[in-house]
């Protein structure tokens, strides 16, 4: 199986689907990562929270860590990615390439705008496409006015919540924004909650926005 993960920034694929990413490398299937923006985050006071390069180390480090060797990082801006014709083209260009038999990216509700438009470009652009899967948002972007269906669970083995684990910790200009208990610790919380639903260790979910069905 050929996957394609679509992110706005280098750190929301591992957050939300680093278990299945980890796992469908594991398994010989051929992963490719796209993230629209470079990642770099100043603050309105012009305080710098993320250089350039931080977020390329950072970002592709965790990809190596996740076995990922094809990550293609675009230069759209970091706050600001569009949805229009430049940002559905530049998707619209790597869909055709690879040829995915799976698509995953941002929840269309999101709150941050750059995975909002993310995952809205990712739909225009990937209309001849009928497998493409939501990956769960994680707070504060993930306080919607919509909920989050968890409609589709996978259980992630053990080797892929370690694979998972280690790719967040990577991303150090991240966890100590955040606090690394607290942001790796929910990511870790959330997984084990959905685990739970469906009665496995640890598991990640997904909103289906386009599903074929074969038999």
């Amino acid at each position: 199986m050929k996957i394609l993960a679509i992110g706005a920034h280098l750190d929301d694929i591992e957050t939300a689907c680093g278990g299945l990413i980890g796992d469908a490398v594991e398994k010989s299937h051929l992963v490719k990562m796209v993230i629209m923006s470079d990642s770099s985050y100043t603050k309105y006071d012009g305080t710098i929270e993320r250089t350039r390069e931080e977020a390329y180390r950072e970002g592709i480090a965790a990809a190596h860590i996740l076995g990922v060797k094809d990550i293609e990082i675009l230069d759209f801006p970091t706050k600001d990615v569009p949805y229009d014709s430049s940002s559905i083209e530049a998707l619209d260009e790597r869909v055709s390439k690879f040829k995915p038999d799976l698509i995953l990216t941002h929840w269309p509700h999101d709150t941050h705008q750059s995975h909002k438009r993310t995952a809205l470009a990712t739909i225009s652009a990937c209309r001849y496409f009928n497998n493409i899967l939501s990956y769960e948002p994680l707070m504060p972007s993930g306080r919607s006015y919509q909920g989050f269906r968890e409609q589709l669970y996978f259980s992630v083995s053990k080797k892929g919540l370690k694979k998972k684990m280690e790719a967040l910790r990577a991303h150090k200009s991240q966890y100590k924004k955040y606090g690394e208990k607290i942001w790796i610790g929910v990511v870790m919380a959330r997984g084990i909650y959905r685990g739970y639903e469906i009665g496995v260790s640890y598991a990640e979910c997904f909103e289906v926005m386009r599903w074929q069905l074969i038999l």
